[in-house]
């Protein structure tokens, strides 16, 4: 019963038209599945050219918003810059508005009596000449002679590089203003600029400046007053107007000079010669 049952099963394997009926079938799921593969494969191509685009407009989007972002932000920094630089020159007119006559009149009222005991001093040192013993003529003429040469060298009150009046004012100014880092250069075998950037660097220094110590430096024709050093325009720091304005209130002459070659978002001051 069982190879009676076998051989029925695989009866239509011999039938000549079931095999053909068969390969037939299998020749057309063949194409189908060919014909479907291609599809498969043409279609992932052309979802690929898609997210390709995709991804390099995305890119490209990207890129214009970062430059975009940027620009926007360098503008911002510009506005900043500038608002500080109004503010810094409020600051500095307000803190000049303080400066009223009844400072300047004491100022003036100390100027006075310094020069007041001055010529005091004179006075009784030419009393003092008059009222000596002179036997003779020569000796009159050589006491007199004496006297009108010492009358000069009478002691005069010692006076810095910056007068007291311009001392006081540049402290007060610094005091309350925005500080900074700034580097001090004095012209070489100069011993009046290296004296003037020595006083410059103990105001700034006690005023809560960050300065380096003093560099010497060679110049052909070295510079005349002092000469405020920056990078470039658009690299100078925030404290660059108010130190230009500060210096000028005090009565220095300030110039301003442009250097690719010094630091960028830093400041130098050059003591020149004030001779």
């Amino acid at each position: 019963m069982h190879i009676v049952k076998g051989d029925y099963m695989f009866a239509w394997w011999h039938n000549l038209d079931s095999v053909t009926v068969f390969n037939s079938w299998m020749q057309i799921a063949a194409v189908v599945g060919a014909a479907l593969c291609t599809l498969s494969i043409l279609m992932l191509w052309i979802n690929g050219s898609r997210m390709s685009r995709f991804l390099l407009e995305r890119e490209k989007s990207t890129s214009q918003k970062i430059k975009a972002v940027e620009k926007a932000a360098e503008q911002i920094r510009r506005e900043l810059l500038a608002t500080q630089q109004n503010q810094d020159i409020a600051d500095q007119r307000r803190r000049l508005a303080e400066m009223d006559s009844e400072s300047v009149r004491k100022e003036m009222d100390k100027i006075r009596k310094r020069y007041t005991d001055v010529e005091g001093a004179l006075k009784q040192r030419i009393e003092e000449l008059k009222d000596m013993n002179i036997t003779s003529t020569g000796k009159t003429s050589g006491s007199t002679s004496r006297s009108s040469g010492a009358a000069p060298q009478a002691p005069l009150p010692k006076r810095g590089p910056l007068d007291e009046q311009q001392r006081r004012m540049l402290t007060k100014l610094l005091s309350t203003g925005p500080k900074g880092e700034l580097d001090i250069i004095s012209v070489m075998e100069d011993p009046r600029s290296h004296e003037l950037a020595v006083e410059m660097k103990k105001i700034f220094d006690q005023q809560g400046w960050s300065t380096s110590e003093i560099i010497q430096n060679a110049f052909a024709q070295p510079p005349n007053g002092w000469v405020l050093v920056i990078h470039s325009k658009e690299t100078a720091p925030s404290f660059a107007k108010f130190l230009q304005r500060t210096l000028t209130t005090v009565g220095l002459p300030v110039s301003v000079q442009i250097n690719t070659k010094f630091r960028e978002w830093s400041m130098s001051m050059i003591v020149g010669q004030t001779d």
